[in-house]
C-alpha cells in the first residue's frame, strides 16, 4: 500500500469513529457498532504504517500507538455497556495521537 491509501484509510477510520460518537450522543444504539468498524480500519490502517526501526525513540513512538488503540476498545466497551465515561478514553487517544503526530520525524 502507498502512503496515498493509508492517510484515506485513516481518514475512513476516524470518519467512522466520530460519527459513531455523534449518533451514540443521539441515544441510535447502532453508534456503537459504528464506532467498532471505525476503530478496527483505524488500528488495522495504524498497523500498516508503523515504520520499521532499530531506533529506540521510534519502537517507543510505536508502542505508544498500541496506547491509542487500547484507548479505542476501551471506549467501544463502555459504549456497549451504556457508560457515560466512554468520551474520556476517546479524548485521551485523540491526544496521544496529536502528540504522536508531531514526535514521529520526518522521513
Amino acid at each position: 500500500m502507498n502512503k496515498k491509501q493509508i492517510n484515506i484509510g485513516f481518514f475512513v477510520g476516524y470518519a467512522l469513529i466520530i460519527a459513531g460518537a455523534v449518533v451514540h450522543i443521539l441515544n441510535i444504539k447502532v453508534g456503537f457498532y459504528i464506532l467498532g468498524v471505525g476503530a478496527l480500519v483505524n488500528t488495522l490502517f495504524r498497523l500498516r504504517m508503523l515504520p520499521k526501526s532499530e531506533d529506540r525513540r521510534i519502537r517507543r513512538l510505536n508502542s505508544q500507538q498500541f496506547i491509542v488503540v487500547a484507548c479505542f476498545i476501551a471506549t467501544a466497551y463502555l459504549m456497549y455497556q451504556n457508560h457515560s465515561a466512554w468520551a474520556l478514553p476517546l479524548m485521551i487517544s485523540g491526544t496521544i495521537d496529536f502528540y504522536l503526530t508531531y514526535r514521529y520525524p520526518k522521513t
